[in-house]
């Protein structure tokens, strides 16, 4: 079957799992913050964003799992996914709420990870 997209497959195994991993975690996080659940918009509100970004963030990081398994593109969802994590990194620390770096750590983890994981 040809796909309009070519799919994402690695040069090892290791590669590919990773990458799909990655991309796997953006897509629970996009579904997460694009609920628009009431915690969801309060804590971006914490974060000092404004209660819609959690709409916003949810879109790049479903772009991002996208960028991640289209062949030809895992750079470019790689380095987004970077910005996004290092921002949610910026803004907990910003306001000290040390507990949740957790997250945006392990996903940022995950994304040098496939990023150099195709090198080796």
């Amino acid at each position: 079957m040809n796909l309009p997209v070519q799919i994402f497959t690695g040069t090892t195994v290791l590669n590919t799992v990773l990458v799909w991993l990655s991309a796997a975690a953006f897509l629970v996080g996009a579904t997460i913050n694009m609920s628009g659940h009431s915690k969801i918009r309060a804590g971006f509100v914490q974060l000092g964003f404004p209660f819609w970004w959690c709409w916003v963030t949810g879109a790049l990081e479903l772009l991002t799992a996208v960028l991640l398994v289209t062949a030809g593109s895992r750079y470019i969802g790689v380095a987004l996914g970077t910005c996004i994590m290092l921002a949610a990194i910026v803004a907990v620390v910003r306001i000290r709420n040390y507990r949740e770096l957790p997250p945006p750590m392990l996903f940022l983890l995950l994304l040098m990870l496939a990023g150099v994981s195709g090198h080796a």
